[in-house]
């Protein structure tokens, strides 16, 4: 009597196996065939990876705490005067930090394990959160120090640490690891956003001082809780850090994953990573002044040899002039929409829902550009983060709706921007050193900050908001020309390969982005 039940439960798994195909759609079971070859330690790396960015995202919830912190710092610290434009030298000296520790640390790397690096980074950052606490009750000078100095050097090294890891897990998917860890970046900011202004704000207080058109809170109830804002994400942040950290498992890079052995065969095509890692490797030694005998074992490229290449130069032109429009939407897009929507609660859900849009944009514009190229992404990534950085002021005219639109545009857009950067710089010049080399790339933020703090204080009485945000739109489409420019370069060569075979075109590494 049991078995024929069981006949007929074995008939029926056969009916099933004989109709998936036509019950599953093709896409779903592939993805299902490939993460089941997935390894387990690799996947729980990533996750950790998202992790540790989704705790580093204070850049980005800086736009959202400016009024508050500005507000504060007026009432309650010695710095009675603090205004906006002096608080942006809190997020500049940040990314400052940032971008001078980011190049040095990765050299201390490479004595310690990137796990190692993360662990300390992000308790650095989370300890300069908690030191807040104490600063601001005092003076600006020392809140940029804790707020801007210490948790951008701790940031520095938390970074780079995790995408490291997971990089050497899934070498053949570098665009679309790379997204899905930094869009913790914009998941965090999403949450904590929301956790900033329930907190602070609770009861929806709108700004009621108004002073040479900028406005500020002066709510006893709300300025209370802005100090201890700062010991709650600090703690918070610590417990992640910590639960992140032992997610992290570092592989050897010349031990094959289970999807490097199943993932492609020899004969079938590369990808566009591919293609301009061996278009590096290839390269003459007319543009780098090295020879191919010059570089590392297996095409990694060290600091010295990065720093002899033009691409190198024009790529950090693009990367600055890109974050110029980031740095201003990020910072005031909060302060600039207060002066037309008096409602805290919908312009701090406005920035966590551009939040998300980050954070989903990276893993999305990664794998387009896993697919498509990573020049062709980043000119499309551009292009559109431009055009909506140079309308966004229209927002004043479309009221909530249009601003709750463009943010998402906007944050969708240039999420795209920092997946497709890390991705193209181990392309083109190797794991290895990858934290020492877009260390090198990052230290435009130099520039970009300080020209960015002071044209917000020397031009924003004059400009007006308006006029800052269309500096900030200037300094995208000007890098967009210049990505189109390298695309048509790149076209062009590639043409001329094809006419007249390789022997009668010049390699160089220029062309090959």
């Amino acid at each position: 009597m049991l078995c024929a039940p069981t006949s007929s439960l074995y008939s029926d798994f056969r009916t099933f196996q004989t109709l998936r195909p036509w019950i599953m759609p093709n896409m779903v079971m592939n993805i299902l065939s490939r993460l089941r070859t997935m390894p387990v330690r690799g996947v729980l790396t990533v996750i950790g990876g998202f992790l540790i960015h989704s705790t580093i995202s204070t850049g980005y919830i800086f736009g959202n705490m400016t009024p508050y912190l500005t507000s504060y710092l007026r009432a309650r610290s010695g710095s009675t005067d603090a205004t906006y434009s002096e608080t942006v030298w809190i997020s500049t000296a940040n990314y400052l930090t940032l971008a001078l520790c980011m190049p040095i640390l990765g050299w201390v790397e490479q004595k310690l394990t990137p796990r190692i690096c993360t662990l300390i980074g992000g308790l650095i950052f989370s300890s300069g959160m908690v030191l807040t606490y104490f600063t601001m009750q005092h003076s600006l000078l020392l809140t940029a120090l804790t707020y801007g100095i210490i948790n951008g050097a701790g940031k520095s090294m938390a970074y780079p640490g995790a995408v490291k890891c997971a990089l050497k897990w899934f070498p053949k998917r570098s665009g679309l690891v790379t997204g899905i860890i930094i869009c913790g970046i914009g998941f965090g900011t999403f949450v904590f956003n929301q956790v900033v202004t329930a907190f602070i704000n609770p009861d929806n207080f709108s700004p009621d001082e108004t002073i040479e058109d900028d406005l500020y809170f002066t709510q006893s109830s709300l300025l209370d809780r802005v100090p201890y804002c700062f010991l709650l994400l600090g703690g918070v942040y610590t417990a992640i850090q910590i639960l992140a950290v032992l997610f992290l498992i570092a592989t050897p890079t010349d031990t094959p994953t289970q999807e490097d052995k199943t993932e492609k065969g020899p004969e079938q095509e590369k990808t566009p990573g591919e293609k301009m890692k061996e278009d590096l490797d290839t390269a003459s030694s007319t543009d780098s002044g090295t020879t191919d005998d010059d570089d590392d074992d297996d095409g990694n490229y060290t600091p010295r040899q990065v720093l002899r290449s033009k691409l190198f130069y024009l790529l950090w032109v693009i990367y600055g002039c890109v974050v110029l429009g980031i740095f201003f939407v990020m910072n005031f897009y909060k302060t600039f929409s207060q002066t037309f929507i008096k409602d805290d609660h919908f312009l701090a859900l406005a920035g966590s829902v551009g939040s998300a849009f980050n954070a989903l944009g990276r893993p999305f514009w990664g794998a387009v550009g896993d697919k498509i190229g990573y020049r062709e992404t980043l000119t499309i990534v551009i292009a559109v983060f431009g055009t909506a950085g140079a309308t966004f002021t229209l927002c004043e005219y479309g009221g909530k709706a249009m601003l709750m639109i463009w943010l998402c545009l906007i944050y969708g857009t240039f999420s795209g921007f920092y997946a497709l950067m890390p991705s193209l710089t181990v392309s083109l010049y190797g794991q290895k050193y990858y934290s020492v080399n877009y260390g090198l790339l990052f230290t435009s933020m130099i520039v970009v900050q300080l020209s960015g703090a002071l044209l917000t204080s020397q031009l924003k009485s004059a400009i007006g908001w308006q006029g800052i945000l269309y500096i900030g739109a200037g300094g995208i489409m000007f890098s967009f020309c210049l990505c189109c420019g390298m695309l048509v370069q790149y076209r062009l060569a590639m043409r001329k390969e094809k006419k007249f075979g390789n022997k009668h075109v010049e390699k160089s590494i220029d062309t090959r982005l």
